[in-house]
């Protein structure tokens, strides 16, 4: 009933989800959230971090605020897999899902491990039609924050060249003490037609008419 209420409501502009659920997101348990943000064109917003006590680690819980930072990426990724192994991409192929503020630089690397354990299990998970790359360049955007910095900034070009300019949104993370300065964060350099991409056209793409 809530979302007759709420999906003409243009102060809504995502659903957003924490990673540290009991299970991985992609447990048919959540379908009928993705079901009801694919039939309203709402975009699903992950953020890293939360409060639900469950460790961002697959290894426990951390020691140190650094480990902390660290893994909470590792759980994005773990994230990432469970929404393309357990098929929600697949069953909902208009689905948008946007992950914030866990970075970039590891999209392409798990991409081609998963592609890699898809040609040698794909019997394990026919509903996945197509390798997980696709999915994950079709359905997912990221945003930069917190902004990789390789030794080499065209690395960070070749990153951003393999998920497509596209699916890249800038977040500054302001007023955190950690937060990206828009002037100074993206390392490769922008032109005129990428920075109005990563700055403003793709947030209008992926968030439609609310924003």
């Amino acid at each position: 009933m809530a979302w007759w209420v709420w999906k003409d409501n243009g102060n809504f502009a995502q659903i957003l989800l924490s990673p540290k659920a009991n299970e991985p997101l992609g447990h048919r348990r959540y379908w009928p959230i993705y079901e009801a943000a694919a039939r309203y064109d709402i975009p699903l917003g992950v953020h890293v971090g939360g409060v639900s006590g469950r460790p961002s680690s697959a290894a426990g819980h951390s020691s140190f605020y650094i480990e902390e930072h660290h893994s909470q990426v590792q759980a994005m990724q773990a994230l990432a897999a469970s929404f393309v192994i357990e098929g929600v991409l697949e069953r909902f192929p208009k689905l948008k899902v946007i992950f914030i503020e866990s970075g970039i630089a590891w999209v392409p690397a798990v991409a081609w491990r998963l592609d890699s354990l898809w040609n040698q299990f794909r019997n394990e998970v026919p509903h996945l039609r197509r390798p997980p790359s696709e999915y994950i360049r079709e359905h997912f955007w990221f945003t930069t924050q917190p902004a990789d910095e390789p030794e080499k900034p065209e690395h960070l070009r070749q990153v951003f060249d393999w998920i497509g300019w596209d699916k890249i949104l800038f977040a500054s993370d302001y007023p955190h003490w950690d937060y990206d300065d828009p002037h100074y964060a993206i390392k490769c350099g922008l032109n005129k037609v990428e920075r109005s991409m990563v700055f403003r056209d793709n947030a209008r793409r992926a968030f439609g008419s609310r924003i």
